[in-house]
């Protein structure tokens, strides 16, 4: 079953990624733009064995400067979607349980390429066209914020910095830092707010 899925892979998905725009290295496919990058990644379970294999599709949004402001070493070479935001797997992009597609003895492969055609070209694709600009991604970063889904509160404060208003960035970072609880978390906000040229003044 290993076999068929690199079949799988090599027949349908990887044409499909490529004929729209999508460059690939391993399991990961992405499309770069200027300044963000659409991230694809197919995660084979760890249960996986020789007769039967499960595997699912995750997706995200990568940008240089969200990772190197967060973590100050060189982006990758490649990104992933492991180091994006809005990562979403494809049963959360179509509304569904979490239900990994599979491969045995028992399986109908053709009807599992049908399928994964199918959310590939009518689900996945039309998902990121949505993700044309920069502000695109702010404003759903914050939507998920306001709908209690968390990411990383930084996150919003690094964009707002590099690709919206200096002072939603200072807003920002002065209600992050006084929302949080641990001193190594505001030691951190603050030494951020020094690498966006941003202050935290008089803020206990």
């Amino acid at each position: 079953m290993q076999n068929v899925l690199k079949q799988i892979i090599k027949d349908i998905i990887t044409p499909l990624f490529k004929k729209n725009g999508f460059k690939k290295s391993g399991n990961n496919f992405a499309k770069v733009f200027a300044d963000f990058t659409w991230t694809v990644n197919i995660q084979l379970s760890r249960h996986n064995s020789q007769g039967e294999v499960e595997f699912t599709i995750n997706t995200g949004i990568y940008s240089d400067k969200l990772f190197g402001t967060l973590n100050e070493w060189n982006p990758p070479s490649f990104p992933t979607e492991k180091e994006s935001v809005l990562r979403a797997r494809i049963n959360e992009i179509k509304g569904e349980s979490d239900n990994w597609y599979k491969l045995n003895s028992h399986s109908d492969v053709e009807k599992l390429k049908e399928q994964l055609q199918s959310d590939i070209v009518t689900v996945l694709l039309p998902y990121f066209e949505q993700f044309q600009t920069m502000n695109d991604i702010i404003k759903e970063l914050e939507f998920r914020e306001e709908q209690g889904i968390f990411e990383n509160p930084h996150h919003i404060t690094i964009l707002y910095r590099f690709f919206g208003s200096m002072d939603k960035a200072q807003n920002r970072i002065k209600k992050v830092y006084l929302e949080q609880e641990l001193n190594s978390q505001k030691e951190f906000t603050k030494e951020l707010a020094g690498r966006l040229g941003l202050t935290i003044e008089c803020v206990q």
